[in-house]
């Protein structure tokens, strides 16, 4: 099967919005986790702000680090179109490295063998393995403060945020949480019916499900007609998994709660009221779940018109996303 014309003008678009917007920063790439033989390792991008490297003050650096989305089938840590202005302008402004790993990708690999490989992530940036990578990049006089840490992701990017927060609340510092996938067990994902996502319906699951090598990272247009058609036909958990509770951030906060040991950072979610990709709902069903179970929870959900993508042209100074990075900030950095 062919795809629609209605793609190709998505693609044409995506392409559009691929602009050199990281002039502002150095980007040097590492290498974080080693998989088998012939499979190759998977990397991740270390933005560091030029306005940093000019003053070269010897304070440690907060630390964004920044997850990105593509339904966990397709995109890449630097895909400019999917990479939000303000996120690089509010590291900027904040003074902080941004570190933007990938991942495998479904439906090659499982829901366990991404959220695997963002623990083993988190746990390369926290046994040094960001230091040592600045100091192989020449930047021996820049370090980070690993306790000064925001997450931050887009879509199954802020679904991954939301995971790692829900690992390790008491080292996360504050959690941003763009139109995040957070209710994977909904009809959306689970049943099949006709289900425009940004105005195209892509039935057909295509060649690119049988491939035989794993990737981690896909830049887009490519395997997005997958991952529409995964959704579309109601079998995206049939490729991520359903029988570990962990894969389902809501279940986590139920067991979390149960033991008495629910703990969150605080939290600034948002969500276009026609998302066409990730359902609302799912947001507004995880902040009551949260606000409910949680005890004194410092968590904002911000919902407005729009689709999928709604923040394209946020800035800093766009009144919905200034008040919510208030919180945000103070939680950060103080």
């Amino acid at each position: 099967m062919s795809p629609p014309h209605a793609f190709f003008d998505l693609v044409k678009a995506l392409s559009s919005l691929d602009v050199d917007k990281f002039h502002g920063f150095e980007i040097i790439s590492a290498r974080y986790k080693i998989l088998p033989v012939g499979v190759g390792g998977i990397s991740t991008d270390v933005l560091i702000p030029k306005t940093r490297l000019k003053t070269r003050r010897l304070s440690k650096c907060p630390l964004m680090i920044r997850i990105h989305g593509g339904f966990l089938v397709t995109g890449s840590s630097r895909y400019a179109p999917w990479f939000s202005s303000w996120i690089l302008d509010y590291a900027e402004r904040s003074d902080a490295i941004i570190v933007s790993p990938n991942y495998r990708l479904l439906p090659e690999a499982t829901g366990d063998d991404i959220l695997q490989d963002i623990n083993d992530f988190w746990n390369w940036l926290h046994e040094g393995g960001l230091s040592e990578c600045l100091k192989m990049a020449g930047y021996v006089d820049l370090t980070v403060e690993l306790s000064q840490l925001l997450l931050l992701g887009e879509s199954a990017g802020g679904y991954l945020a939301v995971q790692l927060a829900l690992t390790y609340p008491t080292q996360v510092k504050a959690v941003i949480g763009a139109y995040p996938m957070l209710d994977l067990k909904s009809p959306f994902y689970t049943e099949a019916f006709s289900k425009p996502i940004v105005g195209m319906i892509i039935w057909a699951l295509w060649q690119e499900e049988r491939g035989l090598r794993c990737p981690q990272q896909q830049t887009p247009p490519g395997r997005l007609d997958l991952a529409f058609a995964i959704v579309q036909n109601g079998r995206f958990l049939q490729f991520c998994g359903i029988e570990n509770p962990n894969l389902f951030p809501m279940d986590r906060v139920r067991i979390m709660c149960s033991s008495l040991l629910a703990q969150l950072p605080p939290m600034f979610i948002f969500h276009g009221e026609q998302d066409s990709a990730v359902p609302v709902e799912g947001s507004r069903k995880f902040i009551a779940l949260v606000r409910d179970k949680v005890k004194d929870p410092k968590i904002y959900l911000h919902v407005q018109e729009g689709d999928h993508g709604f923040d394209v042209d946020a800035t800093l100074d766009t009144p919905w996303l200034r008040d919510g990075l208030v919180m945000i900030s103070k939680a950060w950095s103080g």
